[in-house]
């Protein structure tokens, strides 16, 4: 739930406070550069309230300010140089070899795009948002790509999870995002949002968002990134004993000072 730290997105203030108080707070930084707290509890409770404050400052007025030091990474497909590939090799290893209907549905992208890697990234993330109609699951793990493209619609993992695997069989290395999307109609509530993040040399991870057609900007606030969907859960835990059950309710509250 701690929002990330980097060039793009600069973490001001934090505080996180549990109730029942846990009988011991632990906190790290996984391999992939995410902050995770654990909190550790002795005594039975019916209740866990997590309640989390952020001040956030993000600079990303322009997305597309940057320069690809490879100029053979600007045509697709793409492999990365060393030693750079073999440290990203977890976000392009995977899903290198598409289903047929993947296939079709990236073909014309590539067309269009003339196989070049920035056009092709901006014109999947609009292909994405023109083409699938937006539904909402509260709940369930990412949709196959392949049951996206036949059913025509998905909610916004579902979306940025077909992003991710489109552009790994391409040979980008691609990760999943989870966090907050600022909506500019301030009568939409925020809610826990998706997308994509994808490595270039010299540029480092862009963002888009297929769900909105367009490159992540100021209006997106990251808390975590991974290759793998399951390791952005913001909460996660484990309950044992007979009949027994959860429910989980959110509620978030963003607070914008200067709009963008």
């Amino acid at each position: 739930m701690k929002p990330r730290f980097d060039t793009r997105q600069q973490l001001i203030d934090y505080n996180i406070v549990f109730y029942p108080q846990p009988d011991q707070i632990t906190h790290y930084t996984d391999i992939e550069n995410n902050i995770l707290t654990t909190a550790w509890f002795k005594e039975e409770y019916e209740e866990l309230r997590i309640t989390t404050c952020s001040d956030i400052e993000v600079n990303e007025s322009n997305p597309y300010e940057f320069i690809i030091v490879e100029p053979s990474l600007t045509v697709l497909p793409l492999v990365y140089p060393e030693p750079e590939g073999a440290l990203i090799g977890c976000y392009t290893s995977l899903d290198k070899n598409p289903s047929e209907t993947l296939k079709s549905f990236i073909r014309p992208i590539l067309l269009e795009a003339q196989n070049q890697t920035v056009p092709f990234l901006s014109g999947l993330a609009m292909t994405i948002f023109k083409s699938f109609t937006r539904a909402k699951r509260k709940s369930g793990a990412p949709w196959e790509p392949d049951k996206v493209i036949k059913t025509a619609r998905g909610a916004c993992r579902d979306f940025a999870l077909l992003y991710v695997i489109t552009c790994r069989s391409l040979g980008l290395a691609a990760r999943f995002v989870s966090g907050y999307y600022v909506p500019y109609n301030k009568k939409n509530r925020p809610e826990l949002h998706a997308w994509a993040e994808v490595y270039l040399p010299g540029a480092g991870w862009l963002g888009y968002d297929p769900s909105l057609g367009l490159a992540v900007t100021s209006r997106h606030i990251t808390l975590v990134a991974s290759y793998d969907p399951a390791l952005t859960l913001p909460a996660s835990g484990k309950f044992w004993g007979a009949d027994v059950g959860s429910a989980l309710k959110t509620e978030i509250a963003i607070n914008p000072v200067n709009e963008v």
